[in-house]
């Protein structure tokens, strides 16, 4: 844990400022053409608000196509797409329940443009994101561009926390390296060429198009300059999401675990330090408490044992702290965290298994 989230880090800003992935902008001639693919089920209630923010993207209109592809939905999201026909915007629509890979899956073939941008339905984008973002393909070995990502309260107003600057600051340094690994469905770029289809059963599906273009040859990086932008969660919600993301990340792994071999170098390093270290953290933080209550005789273990037994008793805060209370809470929501793991891996290896894998995140 202490090289996870200290010696890490470290490495990362040495071996950064030793290798920088360097681009040079691409002229406005050479703007490559871009898909927007929106995979949506059941998003009557933001997704007008998606496509207008789409179609206000500070790029050619010429060169920009916007698809959205839904599996029977129950509610108005088509006949709100239908009418944005006229702007260039096409409806892939089908009333089998497929799930969101399949969905995927179902619209990859039919987009037209160099790269993809996947974007989920209630996410908005800075006008002038597409074109920071499309700079960086003029690196033929950048198979990936991930955009920032904010999270904002329902003022409007920025709720970005520590853990979310944190983030940022690492897929930074990792994409100066060709290899930022913290991948996020809300905003992402993709050569068009490197996205094969999905397995229908997927998860974490931005995970495996963020990552499998590794395999050959491919580095992804980060523009801090391209904005996206989301509403907040309520605690209760984030579990369910990050529960789903743990179970994804267990699937993800025994899908490709060839990402971890030593060949693919820097890729694999920052893979191992970034993503596997931390899935494996709530079993190390276990260990650490049964090590420190067989040792609590000792004054070091005993303070270490009543400081984390405080943290775990205190970590139901979480779903009801707001404003500072939420900030003051850290280490419990590490905690808070660390169990939607748990029970994702709990789910996983022994819950049902699932048929399709959409989850709509109630945002506030």
């Amino acid at each position: 844990m202490m090289y996870n989230w200290l010696l890490f880090p470290v490495l990362l800003v040495a071996a950064a400022k030793l290798k920088r992935t360097q681009t040079t902008p691409s002229r406005s001639d050479e703007l490559p053409s871009v898909s927007v693919v929106i995979a949506a089920w059941n998003e009557e209630r933001c997704i007008a608000d998606k496509l207008r923010n789409c179609l206000a993207f500070d790029y050619p209109v010429d060169r920009l196509e916007i698809l959205v592809g839904t599996d029977a939905v129950t509610d108005r999201t088509n006949e709100i797409v239908r009418s944005f026909a006229d702007h260039n915007v096409r409806l892939c629509a089908v009333d089998e329940r497929l799930g969101k890979s399949a969905a995927l899956n179902m619209l990859i073939p039919q987009a037209r443009g160099d790269v993809i941008l996947f974007t989920d339905a209630d996410v908005l984008i800075a006008p002038d994101a597409l074109r920071l973002a499309v700079e960086r393909f003029s690196d033929e070995k950048v198979g990936v561009v991930l955009f920032r990502y904010e999270r904002v309260n329902e003022d409007g107003h920025a709720a970005e926390g520590l853990w979310d600057r944190y983030e940022n600051w690492l897929k930074e340094l990792e994409g100066q390296l060709g290899a930022a690994v913290g991948v996020y469905g809300w905003a992402m770029m993709v050569r068009k060429s490197l996205c094969q289809p999905i397995p229908p059963e997927t998860i974490n599906d931005d995970y495996v198009l963020g990552t499998r273009p590794f395999r050959w040859g491919y580095s992804a990086v980060y523009e801090p300059r391209a904005l996206s932008w989301t509403r907040t969660e309520t605690a209760g919600v984030e579990f369910t999401r990050k529960t789903r993301i743990s179970r994804g990340n267990i699937q993800a792994f025994f899908m490709m675990p060839d990402l971890f071999l030593p060949k693919y170098r820097t890729k694999a390093w920052v893979l191992f330090s970034h993503k596997f270290l931390r899935w494996v953290t709530p079993f190390l933080m276990m260990a650490m408490l049964v090590g420190s209550a067989v040792e609590w005789r000792l004054s070091f273990f005993r303070i270490a044992l009543t400081l984390q037994l405080a943290v775990y008793a205190t970590t139901p805060l979480v779903l009801v702290a707001r404003g500072v209370g939420r900030k003051l809470l850290f280490f419990q929501y590490y905690v808070w965290a660390n169990l939607a793991l748990l029970v994702g891996y709990w789910q996983h290896f022994f819950g049902r298994r699932l048929t399709y894998n959409w989850l709509r995140t109630a945002r506030r």
